[in-house]
């Protein structure tokens, strides 16, 4: 089968290649016939070498597809049922993180896409827990996004906490920031303030905007915190949802928060270390809430929500094509010119 790979340490080194089709290699695994596979930040990161990796490498972790083989012990699944799959395929079960349900956060755990083969490819082998039933109405090409948006449910409605009435600023305005203004729309915040740079102003506000952001700033031509202070009445955020991982946002965002305020932070910075004003959040009180990947719960959470707002959620993917298209559009995404590119594989 087709596979676009990375095939080798340093930038570049992404190409198709044919590769041996998967089979089911325990009795509690299935294989998915992949349908739709969303495009991540991460791929593109791979491809530029700037995130982890073990090539060789099928990238990939968001698809949507088909169950078309199961193993003899798989149970809640068949054949022709239509699946999105969490992207850790390996956790050891055993310890602190896997028996207390955050089996994302084993240390032993393997990803699609980078560790192990991923979803850019005909055939993904998975394990049977990991499958969710996609629901009626619901396409393959908006599966494909339930990763990013059950990230967002996550991170923001399950290990986060927006209140009703609450006056939000989502920094960053890439697929999970616009997922993230959705969410705290949908959890009753009063405003939501999106920031971004001109790049985003092609066709990440228009989207926001339309998935319920109140205001969108462009942080290269306005001043933030003072176009905040005047829409909050100088009352100052409740809660920060920084997405961008840009240093300067991140302590930015610390000063925008009022006392008592909440920063929930999803964004990775480039750097390992940053400069924060630790001494203004220990004064202001705030509270931090920082989240790594999605909860097993986020998953159905985020599939409901597609059934409902199918046609609103469907603004975030804005280029549908072929995977032999795939440096083309991985370049766009770099330059902000899509927000949520998916490959069309069946």
């Amino acid at each position: 089968m087709k596979a676009l790979m990375k095939t080798d340490y340093g930038p570049g080194h992404v190409e198709i290649r044919d590769i041996d089709r998967p089979v089911i290699p325990a009795p509690d695994w299935v294989l998915i016939r992949v349908m739709a596979a969303g495009i991540c930040g991460t791929d593109a990161h791979i491809w530029q070498d700037k995130f982890n990796y073990w090539p060789p490498v099928t990238l990939g972790h968001e698809f949507s597809g088909v169950v078309t083989e199961i193993g003899a012990n798989c149970k809640r699944f068949k054949a022709g049922d239509r699946v999105v799959v969490e992207p850790q395929v390996h956790a050891c079960g055993v310890c602190e993180y896997c028996r207390s349900g955050r089996m994302h956060m084993c240390q032993e755990k393997w990803t699609l896409g980078w560790r192990v083969n991923g979803c850019f490819c005909d055939t993904v082998a998975a394990p049977e827990m990991f499958l969710h039933r996609i629901p009626d109405g619901v396409s393959f090409e908006l599966a494909a996004l339930c990763e990013p948006l059950a990230v967002a449910v996550y991170d923001v409605a399950e290990h986060g906490r927006i209140n009703i009435n609450d006056f939000v600023v989502v920094q960053g305005s890439g697929p999970i920031g616009i997922l993230a203004a959705y969410m705290a729309k949908r959890l009753g915040a009063r405003t939501v303030v999106l920031t971004g740079v001109s790049a985003s102003e092609y066709c990440r506000f228009p989207a926001a905007l339309k998935l319920g952001a109140d205001f969108v700033i462009n942080v290269q031509k306005e001043n933030l915190p003072e176009k905040v202070a005047e829409l909050s009445g100088g009352k100052g955020v409740d809660c920060v949802i920084e997405t961008s991982g840009v240093p300067s946002a991140i302590a930015q965002s610390i000063d925008m928060l009022r006392k008592g305020g909440r920063l929930i932070g999803i964004g990775i910075p480039g750097d390992k270390t940053i400069p924060v004003p630790w001494k203004d959040a220990v004064m202001k009180s705030l509270e931090f809430y920082f989240s790594m990947s999605t909860s097993y719960t986020a998953w159905d959470k985020a599939l409901c929500l597609m059934q409902a707002d199918a046609g609103l959620l469907r603004q975030v993917v804005t280029w549908t094509g072929a995977l032999e298209d795939w440096e083309a559009v991985f370049q766009s995404l770099v330059e902000e010119k899509n927000i949520k590119a998916v490959f069309v594989l069946a």
